[in-house]
């Protein structure tokens, strides 16, 4: 009987053992799953003290700080990374060991905007990206934590909907009921990061933004998917 030719193997970095869209190679575990999260929230709240130069002002919005404060998590932290900050809450860990940007098999393309377990190609057919938004982030970048927002952990992000305008809105949790986040407008419509308790959210005039169970606009608690 002849001998069936089965498809080359995937190298160990490129599997997907978890079947989460993500290869091994770019999940965190042990202590990296916490220095992550610890420099993503250092770095969104730095931009509440002044905005980086290399934010780019069209890349201002809330799913920008997002991808700015991922991607300045799994930089080199040299000293001409530090000095683009005007101010950078000191954050409690080390930096992440396991890699850094650029990453592993997906250089810059860290942000998956499609279902599926990862497969080599996904760079080259659009299913990783370098910039997307929120909505594709909580799909296939993201996972679902909880509704209770006192179960989110320092770097985990409070996700809303806003149906009427047909967007989402995300925030950064900081830790100790701290969040941080940016309104959504431009530069020229006057755009800013906030850093407000939830206590104070919760008294947000627009009822779409508390987060409370009650509050069908409030989607939850979600984490990135490197972390689990």
């Amino acid at each position: 009987m002849p001998h069936r030719l089965l498809p080359p193997s995937p190298p160990s970095s490129a599997i997907d053992s978890d079947h989460d869209g993500y290869p091994d190679a770019l999940e965190l575990v042990g202590a990296d799953r916490a220095s992550f999260a610890d420099w993503f929230a250092s770095v969104a709240e730095s931009q509440y003290y002044g905005m980086s130069a290399d934010w780019k002002p069209e890349t201002r919005d809330c799913s920008g700080l997002l991808r700015y404060a991922y991607f300045n998590a799994l930089a080199a932290h040299d000293a001409p990374w530090y000095a683009k900050f005007r101010y950078l809450p000191p954050p409690h860990t080390p930096p992440v060991r396991a890699y850094t940007l650029p990453a592993p098999l997906v250089r810059y393309s860290v942000f998956r905007v499609a279902p599926g377990e990862y497969r080599p190609d996904d760079v080259q057919t659009g299913r990783m990206v370098g910039r997307t938004t929120v909505q594709f982030l909580i799909k296939d970048s993201m996972v679902f934590v909880s509704r209770d927002p006192a179960r989110a952990r320092r770097g985990d992000l409070l996700i809303f909907l806003r149906p009427e305008l047909a967007s989402y809105h995300s925030m950064v949790y900081l830790g100790g009921g701290l969040v941080v986040y940016h309104t959504g407008a431009s530069v020229a419509e006057g755009g800013q990061v906030r850093l407000v308790t939830l206590s104070t959210l919760m008294r947000h005039p627009d009822a779409a933004f508390h987060p409370t169970l009650s509050n069908p606009n409030f989607l939850g608690v979600y984490r990135w998917k490197i972390l689990e």
